[in-house]
């Protein structure tokens, strides 16, 4: 059984970030060395500039399988159900830690896929999760970023790693983790642009306040 809340698997990393997401696995030896004996937990950090997403791969080896599907599986039916799901993602969320300069915020889950538990004993299916966190509206300036995942640390290896930014306002300029890759520190820029509308609103103002002095100074003479 599928267990799949809030969004389906196709929104949850749109096709783009899936090709880059499987080329950031396949180049790293970590996926292979720890395939079979451990928990790999990689995670994807999508910033915009009013939020942060973690979408969030997780994939038991063979031989930690059992010891997370018990996790995930409270009643031992061999099914995970939708409230198992949404209780094994809030228990992960209490174990990860966002932290943008001086401020904490709070992640939220908006999305998850839970494939079926004999599928998750083959060591090759996967949990998808997508966190979001909302600091504020940016301004501009340096910032950064630190992630860490404290989850099941005994069996699990870790991957962390920027994406593209969407926005050109965004830039990244450094990645920094530590040996496991639990933690990863991002750093990056944003640089917004000036709006348009506002830009175009502020010239028709203009304009029409040159006319209207231009006309009261003829009508005058």
């Amino acid at each position: 059984m599928k267990t799949t809340l809030r969004n389906p698997l196709s929104t949850l990393f749109p096709a783009v970030a899936v090709l880059l997401f499987l080329a950031f696995l396949t180049f790293s030896s970590t996926v292979f060395a720890h395939r079979i004996d451990e928990y790999l937990q990689a995670t994807l950090v999508v910033i915009e500039p009013d939020r942060v997403r973690l979408q969030i791969n997780l994939t038991p080896g063979v031989a930690v399988a059992e010891q997370v599907l018990a996790l995930m599986d409270s009643d031992r039916d061999g099914v995970i159900s939708t409230n198992e799901a949404a209780a094994y993602c809030e228990s992960l969320n209490r174990e990860l830690l966002v932290r943008l300069d001086h401020r904490d915020p709070k992640l939220k889950l908006t999305a998850s896929y839970f494939p079926g538990c004999d599928e998750l004993r083959t060591g090759w299916g996967f949990i998808q999760m997508e966190f979001s966190a909302w600091p504020g509206r940016l301004s501009a300036g340096a910032y950064t970023l630190t992630i860490e995942n404290r989850h099941l640390s005994s069996v699990s290896a870790y991957l962390v790693n920027a994406a593209q930014p969407a926005s050109p306002a965004i830039q990244v300029t450094k990645q920094i983790r530590n040996e496991n890759q639990s933690v990863g520190e991002i750093q990056f820029t944003f640089r917004p642009r000036p709006n348009s509308f506002r830009a175009l609103a502020f010239l028709a103002l203009l304009l029409i306040l040159v006319v209207s002095v231009s006309a009261a100074h003829h009508n005058r003479s």
